[in-house]
């Protein structure tokens, strides 16, 4: 478990198959089923649940807990929000990212750049991308902070709602942002991203 706890894997592993949307809005949650897939007792179940419930990733409902379905205020709330950090971030990786950090951008800009990803990959691309930029800004509480805010983005639910069209366009504004971080453009690094959160959140309202 790379020395976290037993309640901070099980935690980390329903958060990111919430996120991620493999436990979709108003699944319930059972933990007893939890704790029999992941092999694990009770204890640190009931804790992650009771973790996620604080962070608002689920809700109590007639004593069962059950996935939390956003409304569409609360979305558009949440991608204002990233839209606000994502951008900054940006920003800041332009100026703060090593040429090793840079080359990892390069690197995930190829990936990026490949046609007809499978739907899975390109999930995994797009949190692996946004993540990596989050994180090259090197500011601690930033990258806390944004992480929070994305408590709906690009999953398997939400990938199901672009087109191919979309999905280019989408592409093209990943590639655009790793260019500018990469020649050091923070206005223009910080304006793609802007750009870019905003265009998921007028596509996922629109399509909701």
């Amino acid at each position: 478990m790379g020395g976290l706890s037993r309640t901070d894997e099980v935690y980390r592993r329903l958060r990111q198959e919430i996120v991620r949307g493999e436990l979709l809005p108003r699944e319930a949650l059972s933990e007893v089923e939890i704790a029999e897939r992941l092999d694990v007792s009770r204890t640190p179940v009931r804790e992650s649940l009771q973790r996620l419930a604080s962070e608002g990733l689920i809700s109590s409902h007639r004593r069962r807990w059950i996935v939390y379905q956003h409304t569409k205020d609360e979305i558009r709330e949440i991608y204002e929000v990233r839209a606000a950090l994502e951008g900054y971030s940006a920003r800041l990786a332009s100026g703060r990212a090593t040429d090793e950090e840079l080359a990892e951008l390069s690197q995930l800009r190829a990936t990026a750049a490949l046609p007809d990803l499978d739907p899975d990959d390109r999930v995994d691309l797009n949190e692996r991308l946004h993540d990596a930029v989050l994180r090259f800004a090197h500011n601690a509480t930033l990258l806390r902070q944004a992480r929070t805010s994305r408590l709906y983005f690009f999953n398997r639910s939400v990938a199901r709602l672009y087109t191919p069209a979309d999905l280019a366009y989408s592409g093209q504004q990943h590639r655009e942002l790793l260019d500018a971080i990469g020649t050091r453009d923070a206005t223009r690094a910080e304006a793609i991203a802007r750009e870019h959160v905003e265009y998921a959140l007028e596509l996922i309202l629109h399509k909701l």
